[in-house]
């Protein structure tokens, strides 16, 4: 008996569960409803909107339609947004530049500002994080305290962005900081890295320098990995020291950074590395050698289209049909022996053909 009423009691408390969740699964699809059917709304009416501003026949006109679309707007993020949104478009449809002072006059009216320091003061998590990178894109360097402050929130998504705000301004040191609170997280830290890098618009150089100084072997080689695109020179002494050390993912950073200046001084050491036992160096030296164009570099690159890795064999052909090669050379690698060579560049032509039909 006590056996089944214990039974009958779990049953129940599966049921409520079931019957729990699927309301709250209700209510968020409805939520989802009611917003999709708001921003629809939202979007019609500053459309209309958009298009008054656009027919008024005088001054006064313009600057009546455009209070009575701050007025709709009002302290409503989302119909800025889209307002700005059906403006950027039409600036890409027609080319025009009275659309950049629509937008200009509309942004003195609305005063978004305004309308995201509200949300920090008032908004959850997600809203003043929002606000936060919002306020750095219009360059509202008065709230670079409150964004300070974000980097102490024990929200992961809040520092997250409170940091990203920073790196708008080129916050060098609380960006660094930042960076170093979440060095010991490799699942998380290798792609923040990457995008602050990218995003980071004071000195790249003076950021990783201050992160060099503290970091672990793991972050250094990350950041260098990072620094690629943008070939800082004063960084290639490290380069080659790390290349010429034991640290694996140190020498395989390094190699990638030399290889990317194409540097005629470094061919050797790129003609050395491009017959190394790790097949990841060699496709990283292959793409260096690609750059240096010298007779010397296209005879390892057409090597490389052989190699019995199939990533290096792809690098090589990405590489080669890049390269200024005569028709010879590139005739004589599709109707050679090699079917490796042959396959590996054909399959890059045929991509380059079909990316351009």
């Amino acid at each position: 008996m006590k056996v089944e009423l214990i039974s009958v009691i779990a049953l129940l408390l599966c049921l409520s569960i079931i019957g729990i969740e699927y309301i709250l699964h209700y209510r968020l699809a409805e939520q989802q409803d009611e917003h999709s059917i708001r921003e629809q709304n939202m979007t019609r009416r500053m459309t209309i909107r958009v298009d008054g501003i656009l027919r008024a026949p005088t001054s006064s006109c313009l600057e009546s339609e455009l209070h009575a679309m701050s007025e709709d707007i009002g302290d409503d993020f989302e119909a800025y947004e889209i307002a700005v949104n059906i403006l950027r478009e039409l600036k890409e449809k027609r080319g025009d530049e009275k659309i950049d002072r629509l937008t200009t006059a509309l942004q003195n009216e609305v005063d978004p500002v305004r309308i995201y320091a509200k949300m920090l003061e008032s908004g959850d998590v997600y809203h003043k994080g929002y606000a936060m990178r919002r306020l750095a894109d219009l360059g509202a360097e008065e709230f670079r305290d409150k964004m300070i402050e974000g980097l102490e929130s024990k929200n992961r998504d809040l520092c997250y962005n409170a940091a990203m705000s920073l790196a708008q301004f080129g916050d060098v040191e609380h960006v660094s900081d930042y960076l170093m609170s979440i060095e010991d997280d490799r699942l998380y830290s290798g792609r923040i890295i990457n995008e602050f890098f990218d995003d980071f618009k004071g000195s790249r150089a003076e950021l990783a320098e201050s992160l060099f100084e503290k970091c672990n072997d793991y972050m250094k080689s990350t950041i260098i990995k990072a620094l690629v695109p943008y070939k800082i020179e004063e960084f290639r002494p490290m380069y080659l020291e790390g290349y010429a050390g034991k640290n694996f993912g140190m020498k395989v950073a390094c190699i990638k950074a030399i290889a990317a200046f194409g540097n005629p001084e470094d061919e050797q050491l790129l003609q050395i590395a491009a017959q190394d036992k790790e097949w990841v160096i060699r496709a990283a030296a292959i793409r260096g050698l690609s750059l240096l164009e010298t007779p010397s570099a296209l005879k390892s690159v057409k090597n490389a289209l052989r190699d019995k890795e199939w990533w290096v064999r792809q690098t090589a052909a990405n590489a080669i049909t890049s390269m200024d090669i005569s028709p010879s050379d590139l005739e004589d690698i599709l109707g050679g022996y090699d079917r490796f060579a042959a396959d590996a560049v054909k399959a890059v032509l045929y991509k380059k053909i079909d990316s351009l039909n």
